[in-house]
Formats: structure tokens, C-alpha cells, sequence
């Protein structure tokens, strides 16, 4: 209802007169709009979207660079840089991997569209190798951090918060990753993803509520920043004797770093990335 712009393909300019006067009606805004024959605009809309997954996908990429340096902050990182015009702050948070029904699809079939022509298409085919290596880096950081045989929880499937959409959802990613390395998984999220008919083997265990997925889990991944994920209270997070390790993707529990029984990594901020060995030592010394 209120699109940022208007992109309309049109076969002759009488259908995409009545198509924008459409959409005036319709739209809240008053937004820009661009009319187009039916080649540029195809074009563009896989540009819009490509363009977008190269901007989350370079943030992601500071996130994992700020991980290993001691005070850095990617929040603070992207704040700075996204006050240049040139660049702008919608999409610059550094986080994990993107999904839906949209970004992945588009920046694939750019590539193709390029590799079909015989045109080069670099930035989209390093997009998209960078994006899909994100979940595998993430179930290592996991496993680095748990105990063996330990149950792995997963807060949210779907790709963003308010919807029940989880195609190419990093949550789902990461458990089928988890599971098809033996791992115990047990997963939750707000929208009831468990009708999605996403295969997630007899490895996922799907609890009925945040507070059951955290309780059966040494380690804890904010996958989705639901807002009630964020609401819950410190006592859900708390375990002693280990303390429960809890992984924030998107750095909305810092509440946590302070709390008794929780042990927490915020990504995209120094000392996230530690190593195996880094943990034990850090657990030895009740760290």
C-alpha cells in the first residue's frame, strides 16, 4: 500500500496509463513511478532484487569481519556508512543469510539471464555463493559452542518477522543443515511454521512454544527477531552448571550479556567469533 516506487511494464502507453491511474487509487503514497517496455522492466525488477541481496549480503559480510576484532560493532558500522546518500540504511544490517520467496529467486535468475546471453555476472554469482555459505558457517559457530550430543534450538523459520512464510529462511536452512550432520534440533516459531511442509527430518523436534525449544536446548539460536522472542524473561534464557549459550543473529537480547546461566554471543560484534578451542578455555575458567 505504500510502495516505495512503481515499476510497470507495458505493452503500449494507453495500458500503462490505465495501470498507473490504477494505482493511484490504490497506493496510500504518492509513490515515483517508472513505465517501461516489457524487456527493461524484466530487467529491472531482477536488478531491484539483486541489488538488494549484494547490499545485505555486504553487510553480512562487515558483521563477519567486526566479529573478530576486539570493540567493533557492525550496528555502528552500518549507522556510519548508511548517512551517505550514495548508500542509504534500508537493508544495511549485518546479521545472517537472506531468504523469501523473492531475493534469492531474482538474483538467481539474473545470473542465468546473464549466463544465457553470455554476459558476465559476477556480483550476483558471488551473492549468491556468499549467501548460502552463511548457514553452513553458522552451524559451525553452533557446533563450536555445544557440548557433544547437546540439542540445538532454533527461534523462528520463518525468513522475516510477521509473516508465515519460510521458503529459503535461514532458521530452515540451518536446521536441515544441523540435522544432516546428526545433530539434535528443536525448533519454534511464532507463526506456527511446522504446516510449511519444509522436509526437516526426524533430527527437528518442533515445540509448541519459545519457552519449551529454549528449555530442551544448550545452545539457542535467534534465527527470526520476533519481537516476543526479545520480551521473554531472563529466567527463560538462564541455565547453570553449564550456562545455556544463547546465539543473537540480530542483536536484540542485549540483556543477556550480563545475565546469570546465559552465555552470550552477539553476531557482528568483537569476540563473536571464537574458536572450539577459545570456548573450552573461556568454560574452564567459568567464562
Amino acid at each position: 500500500m505504500n510502495p516505495d516506487f512503481l515499476l510497470i511494464g507495458e505493452s503500449d502507453p494507453n495500458s500503462g496509463a490505465m495501470l498507473e491511474s490504477l494505482y493511484h487509487l490504490v497506493c496510500e503514497n504518492r509513490p515515483a513511478l517508472a513505465r517501461m517496455n516489457f524487456v527493461n522492466a524484466e530487467i529491472a525488477k531482477l536488478a531491484v532484487n539483486t541489488y538488494i541481496t549484494t547490499k545485505i549480503s555486504f553487510a553480512n559480510m562487515l558483521a563477519r569481519i567486526c566479529e573478530h576484532i576486539p570493540k567493533s560493532n557492525v550496528d555502528v558500522v552500518t549507522k556510519a556508512i548508511g548517512l551517505d546518500s550514495r548508500i542509504g540504511g534500508k537493508y544495511l544490517k549485518g546479521a545472517i543469510s537472506y531468504g523469501g520467496p523473492c531475493f534469492p529467486r531474482d538474483n538467481l535468475a539474473l545470473r542465468f539471464l546473464a549466463r544465457e546471453i553470455g554476459a558476465p555476472a559476477d556480483i550476483a554469482e558471488v551473492t549468491h555463493n556468499f549467501n548460502r555459505a552463511q548457514v553452513a558457517w553458522l552451524a559451525d559457530l553452533v557446533q563450536q559452542n555445544a557440548a557433544p550430543g547437546e540439542t540445538i534450538g532454533i527461534l523462528g523459520l520463518t525468513y522475516k518477522p510477521d509473516t508465515d512464510v519460510v521458503e529459503q529462511a535461514a532458521g530452515i536452512l540451518l536446521a536441515q543443515e544441523l540435522a544432516g550432520r546428526g545433530v539434535a534440533v528443536a525448533v519454534f516459531d511464532p507463526a506456527g511454521a511446522r504446516s510449511s511442509c519444509v522436509p526437516l527430518g526426524e533430527q527437528v523436534r518442533f515445540t509448541a512454544t519459545s519457552r519449551e525449544c529454549i528449555a530442551a536446548s544448550g545452545v539457542v539460536v535467534l534465527a527470526t527477531p520476533w519481537p516476543e522472542f526479545a520480551k521473554l524473561p531472563v529466567i527463560d534464557w538462564a541455565r547453570h552448571s553449564p550456562p545455556r549459550t544463547v546465539v543473537d543473529c540480530w542483536r536484540v537480547l542485549p540483556h543477556l550479556a550480563t545475565a546469570d546461566g546465559v552465555r552470550y554471543i552477539s553476531l557482528g560484534t568483537g569476540g563473536a567469533a571464537r574458536s572450539a578451542d577459545e570456548v573450552a578455555v573461556a568454560a574452564s575458567k567459568g567464562n
